[in-house]
């Protein structure tokens, strides 16, 4: 039946399921070459959870951060030692404000390249019949020169809709016509 079975690759500790990685050589050479490319940089130690293996925060001055599993916490704190770098207790201490704006920061960078990038800067005539389609099927006046992927993924999922067989009576007809045009646009890969 395998109602109370635990993952196969998982190991007990104490009674809780704790993840089959632990820590690796490679681990600790990414924590030290973090260090020593960037400037200020301090260790925040988080425990182990029924989830991971202890791990090391390590924060850099500007926010940038990056978190590797370490052995135990004492491990932790030898190699802190070792980097001369201040090492904490995340749960004492909790996490750095600048590695919270660091996150924002990186997220409003990725939402304004996703958003502006243009897919290409000239389209083919398949291309741009396909693009019409899409904008006659959907019932929205022409895109601007140079759509971006988000522009064109918006534009296909609303003549998705417009098309759909369910309002169509079955009809699949306009339903292919936005798949194919959607495939030549490149806006999903098969």
């Amino acid at each position: 039946m395998g109602l109370f079975r635990r993952k196969k690759n998982a190991r007990t500790a104490g009674g809780a399921v704790v993840s089959d990685r632990d820590a690796t050589k490679a681990d600790m050479q990414q924590l030290r070459e973090f260090t020593a490319s960037r400037k200020g940089v301090e260790a925040f130690v988080e425990p182990k959870t029924s989830v991971t293996q202890t791990t090391m925060l390590l924060v850099a001055a500007d926010g940038e951060w990056t978190r590797r599993r370490v052995d135990s916490p004492e491990a932790a704190a030898a190699l802190a030692k070792k980097l001369e770098i201040p090492c904490y207790d995340a749960n004492r201490v909790g996490y750095p404000q600048r590695m919270r704006d660091y996150n924002v920061r990186s997220s409003q960078n990725k939402r304004t390249q996703t958003a502006t990038k243009p897919v290409k800067t000239t389209q083919s005539p398949k291309e741009l019949a396909a693009l019409m389609t899409l904008e006659s099927i959907a019932g929205v006046a022409p895109l601007a020169d140079n759509p971006s992927k988000d522009d064109l993924e918006r534009l296909w999922k609303r003549a998705r809709a417009a098309a759909h067989p369910d309002r169509l009576n079955g009809d699949r007809s306009q339903w292919d016509k936005v798949e194919e045009s959607a495939r030549a646009l490149g806006v999903f890969e098969e």
